[in-house]
Parts: structure tokens; sequence; C-alpha cells
């Protein structure tokens, strides 16, 4: 079809125009809502909605769909849900926040972030990525994001990694503090070694991050070693390991 020299992309039909707003992603529909009255129609279907919502909260469409055909359209649910997840997982955001100290975190707020997003119903990878592995939340947030999704969400590394790139924060470091308790040795306990590991976020998710992400799932190693604390870095930056 030969769209008019000005290129009035309002003269699409319909169905095409449908076609064309169902391949995109929340961000890209909203941003194609905003050209024309005509696409802003479109954008705002509901089966575009629909499609949105049972893709990042599949737990949660069929009581979904009842209220879309009782109440509202699934543009308002899609909304609403979003706003109940910015809401859950900001508290656990601030409670990290609240927790670091020297740009430390105790491995116990650790893991009791990644228990407490653990109880957010319907949490998806999506939401992970929306408000976990965004570059305006520190490197230790993004960390939670990536371990939350491996072990808890069960996620691919390499869909993580993937993640990570796209929002610009896989070269992002951490350095992990390892306590190792002495061992008693003929009536004598040796003294406590301690040992730090500087990774980036993006070399979590390979081989090489295996180590450290079995650490940080279990909190233990070989009943003698535990995350002691942990600091955030970024490469280039002043920060180091103590």
């Amino acid at each position: 079809m030969e769209l008019s020299p000005a290129g009035r992309w309002a003269d699409l039909p319909e169905d095409i125009a449908l076609a064309v707003a169902s391949r995109l992603q929340e961000a890209d529909v909203c941003a194609l809502g905003g050209c024309s009255r005509s696409w802003r129609g479109a954008c705002d279907a509901d089966c575009i909605w629909e499609r949105l919502f049972r893709c990042r909260w599949p737990a949660a469409s069929a009581e979904a769909s009842a209220s879309a055909s009782r109440v509202q359209g699934w543009k308002a649910l899609y909304i609403s849900q979003h706003r109940r997840m910015a809401f859950a997982i900001s508290n656990v955001i601030e409670f990290v926040g609240s927790s670091i100290n020297d740009g430390s975190l105790e491995s116990e707020y650790y893991l009791k972030a990644i228990a407490d997003l653990a109880l957010i119903p319907d949490i998806g990878f999506l939401d992970v990525q929306f408000f976990l592995f965004s570059r305006n939340c520190s490197a230790i947030i993004n960390l939670i994001g990536l371990h939350y999704s491996i072990a808890s969400l069960h996620v691919l590394p390499t869909e993580v990694s993937k993640a990570l790139q796209a929002h610009r924060v896989s070269e992002r470091v951490v350095c992990v503090n390892l306590l190792k308790l002495g061992r008693w040795f003929y009536g004598f306990r040796l003294p406590d070694e301690y040992e730090s590991r500087k990774i980036s976020l993006g070399e979590l998710t390979m081989a090489e991050g295996a180590e450290i992400l079995a650490i940080l799932n279990r909190g233990a190693v070989h009943e003698v070693q535990h995350m002691h604390r942990m600091n955030e870095s970024l490469k280039g930056g002043n920060q180091r390991c103590n």
C-alpha cells in the first residue's frame, strides 16, 4: 500500500495497525500510541494489553480476565498491577538501602531481601527487569535481581545476561567478602581467614560465577565459609574490596 506524500500512517487499516502494535513491548506501545489519535486507538485496544498482561503475569491472568470483563479493560488492569508491583518491590529496595552501611550489605540482609521478593505474588522476570535492573539502582540491587531471577524464577543465566546487557548494567562490579572460620588443629583453633572476590554482574551469569552464586544462594559452603559482607563498586571507580 502506497502512503500519501505526507506519510499519513493514519491511513493504515485497523487490522494492520493492531498487527504492528501487537509485536511491540510496553514502552514501545505507549510511545507509538502518542504519535496520533488513530495510533492511540490501536495501542489502547484490549487485545494489545491483554497479551502484554498475560506475558508478564501469566499466573494472574485468569483472575484478571474476570475483572476485565466485569469492570475495566486490560490496559487499566495492566497499569494497576504494574503499580502494585512497583510498590511491593520498592519496599524491598528501600529495605536494602537502609541496611547498606558504608557501601556494604551484610549477608543476612541480602538473604532477607531475596526472601521478601519471593513473598510478592505473581512477580516475574519482567518485573525484575523493570525495577531491579535499572541503572538508577545500585549494583547490589542489580545483583539481588540477578540472584532472584536465576535461583527463584529459574531463568536461564543466558537470558539474565541478555537482560543485564540490555539495561547496560552487566559491567557493574560487586565485591563479595568471605569469612572462612579457622579449623581446629590438635586442640588449637587456627586463625580465621578473609577472602575478597571481585566479579562483574555479567560474569556471575557465566561458569566462573557459579561458585559465588552458590555462596550467595546458600549463605554457607562446606559449613565453614559464609558471606561476611558485600561491597558495591563500579569499574574504574575508586572503591575497593576491604
